[in-house]
């Protein structure tokens, strides 16, 4: 990492110590919002203008705006995008041309806290919540593609009773608790406080952690998936979209070689093998193999 760019970050972490050693209840605080504070692109009017030929609107999630874009007749049967943590809709448009060629309308949706969407803080929970907001109101909505922490907002959204023919998740987590611990590591924190951080999120969102793991959820999820995973991805581990895949009641998996966390989603081969698998035509994937690897710790 350049040093201009961990400069940043090294003294977030300082300050981080500093108010852990001093005034430990603040620093519960500072952990709970650092957690659900999502970084924001320098301009996201800019990124807005790769949707300039969609048809732009509003949905209100909470008390806050969820800017939205479609594409596509309004009598189609619609497919929703929905980007991951930190992302944006653009990132997933990708996926539109192929789509529309199939004759689906297309939605894509900045989540809450992220790109023109109104927010500061968000969490899974709310990625779930908006994403069935965003599906009410547009209407007729039978598929989803998502990318990251979207997938799991998927799942939960299904396991809640959303109807769908089928979804496709790219570069899916399957492990929450994982990742909190790699991130309580990079902000130095001690289990203790990760642990406070974590019952904090609980407590905020009214729901446990353990709620909303795969496993659990499985026998929920009745909703056709496709997953697609690079297994070279270095920001969520293959092993985690492959856990998802098999603990998914008759999921298929496609990995993929080269592509990496955020190029997969630009790569012909994800796109056209998420179009085919929505259209019915889902010849390029397999099933997932039963005897998959445990997913590696991130911790």
């Amino acid at each position: 990492m350049p040093l201009s760019a961990a400069l940043p970050q090294i003294s977030t972490n300082v300050r981080f110590a500093a108010s852990r050693l001093l005034f430990p209840e603040l620093a519960g605080t500072l952990a709970e919002r650092l957690f659900l504070t999502p970084p924001r692109p320098r301009d996201a009017a800019a990124t807005a203008l790769d949707l300039i030929d969609a048809r732009s609107s509003v949905v209100e999630h909470k008390g806050r705006s969820i800017v939205t874009w479609r594409w596509g007749s309004r009598d189609a049967p619609a497919v929703l995008l929905a980007h991951g943590w930190g992302g944006h809709a653009a990132q997933m448009r990708g996926f539109v041309a192929r789509l529309l060629a199939e004759g689906f309308r297309v939605i894509a949706y900045d989540q809450p806290a992220h790109g023109l969407s109104e927010g500061k803080v968000t969490g899974l929970p709310d990625f779930a919540g908006a994403l069935a907001a965003v599906a009410a109101h547009h209407g007729n909505v039978r598929h989803v593609i998502s990318h990251s922490l979207a997938g799991a907002a998927v799942a939960i959204a299904i396991s809640r009773g959303m109807r769908l023919q089928s979804t496709v998740l790219v570069s899916p987590p399957s492990d929450l608790v994982g990742y909190s611990r790699q991130f309580a590591r990079w902000y130095w924190m001690p289990e203790p406080l990760r642990r406070a951080m974590q019952a904090a999120i609980e407590e905020r969102f009214g729901l446990r952690w353990f709620e909303v793991e795969i496993p659990r959820m499985a026998p929920r999820l009745k909703t056709p998936a496709l997953v697609i995973h690079d297994r070279g991805d270095g920001i969520v581990p293959w092993t985690q979209g492959a856990a998802l895949a098999r603990a998914w009641p008759g999921a298929r998996l496609l990995s993929t070689e080269g592509l990496g966390y955020g190029r997969i989603l630009e790569s012909d081969l994800a796109t056209r093998a998420a179009a085919d698998f929505i259209a019915g035509k889902s010849g390029v994937a397999s099933p997932a193999a039963p005897a998959l690897p445990q997913p590696a710790p991130l911790y």
